[in-house]
């Protein structure tokens, strides 16, 4: 009985061992992982990108902090934009450049088709820099505070200054499809760039791709087409068309082919308007609800914005009380309660 009792024993001492020995081996082979990176070395999520608070889908930054906010923080991988242009389309291009100068500082492939695409590149906006000396001095102290160092590094939207340019070599990784291009060219090569760059995020800019329509089946077509490639992992999308020139047909449909769209409306400028201070009109017009277990709560109202002398910043406008001398008061009616002639007297 005893040496069955030793047995016994003895199994349970090597089996403690065993479970030492791997707890040991687990914590000597702890490792501090990056932002974004999985046990195995993977990328859990692209750069640039955050969950949405409002559904379970991921979202990159448009460029432009306020706009993000209209959108709900941002915009859903796999969404596309539609911006309707107006007028001359003189803000339009503002829109355009936010966003490719954001896939420029978070390392995305940006791809752009257009006319105007190449005088947009030489113009785009700077990203201010807010980086403190002490702080920088101070990032090899925070060693117990590595996850917060992390998170320090890492920015979802940057904020930019119209009044400085980034330089030609930050833009030549931009691909450039010329206007010429056929609509079954522009979605073979968007096919072929986002099965190549399954593992990054994929922005299209599309400056008017199929201006003049001359056949509206052939247009619906290739837009139905291009959200096709869209609906892909990690695709975002830009497109701008003046929708005033469609006609009501073609304007309803095109509504289908994106997730969002808003129309630019500059205003004339005029010292003595109520909209002095801004510059133009954002009518929002659509608004997706994409993966949501909530109902929507989005605010449609227009929006205005104003380009200041280094940032372009959308918001809502507040008219001033009027308090001008002509405005009636109750007061001058010269009576209180009960001193009314009215057959209503209280």
């Amino acid at each position: 009985l005893s040496s069955g009792i030793n047995a016994e024993y003895g199994k349970l001492n090597t089996l403690s061992t065993t479970k030492q020995s791997n707890l040991s081996m687990m914590v000597q082979g702890f490792k501090r992982l990056n932002v974004g990176e999985k046990p195995g070395g993977d990328s859990s999520t692209p750069k640039g990108t955050r969950l949405s608070l409002q559904s379970t889908l991921q979202q990159t930054s448009t460029g432009i902090q306020s706009l993000d906010l209209i959108l709900g923080n941002g915009m859903n991988l796999s969404s596309s934009l539609l911006i309707e242009e107006e007028d001359r389309g003189e803000y339009t291009p503002l829109f355009a450049k936010h966003f490719i100068s954001e896939g420029i500082g978070h390392d995305h492939v940006t791809v752009c088709v257009g006319e105007r695409v190449a005088t947009w590149l030489t113009t785009l906006p700077k990203p201010i820099t807010q980086q403190n000396p002490e702080s920088a001095a101070n990032d090899d102290e925070l060693k117990i505070a590595w996850r917060y160092k992390r998170k320090m590094q890492t920015r979802f939207s940057n904020s930019y200054d119209l009044s400085h340019h980034r330089t030609p070599d930050e833009t030549k990784s931009i691909l450039i499809l010329p206007r010429s291009s056929s609509c079954s060219e522009i979605i073979s090569f968007l096919e072929k760039i986002v099965q190549d760059n399954a593992d990054n995020v994929v922005r299209v800019v599309l400056d008017r791709p199929v201006f003049p329509v001359i056949d509206e089946a052939a247009f619906n077509r290739f837009h139905y087409l291009l959200k096709q490639v869209c609906a892909k992992k990690n695709v975002v999308t830009l497109c701008i068309y003046p929708t005033k020139l469609f006609s009501d047909s073609l304007q309803f449909h095109i509504h289908q082919h994106f997730n969002y769209s808003f129309a630019v409306e500059s205003l004339p400028r005029n010292d003595k308007s109520v909209y002095k201070e801004y510059h133009g009109i954002l009518h929002l017009r659509k608004i997706d609800n994409m993966c949501s277990f909530t109902m929507p709560t989005y605010d449609m109202t227009d929006r205005f914005f104003k380009i200041k002398r280094k940032k372009f910043v959308i918001e809502k406008m507040f008219l001033p009380p009027d308090l001008s001398e002509t405005v009636s008061r109750s007061s001058s009616s010269g009576g209180g309660c009960g001193t009314s002639n009215n057959n209503l007297d209280f």
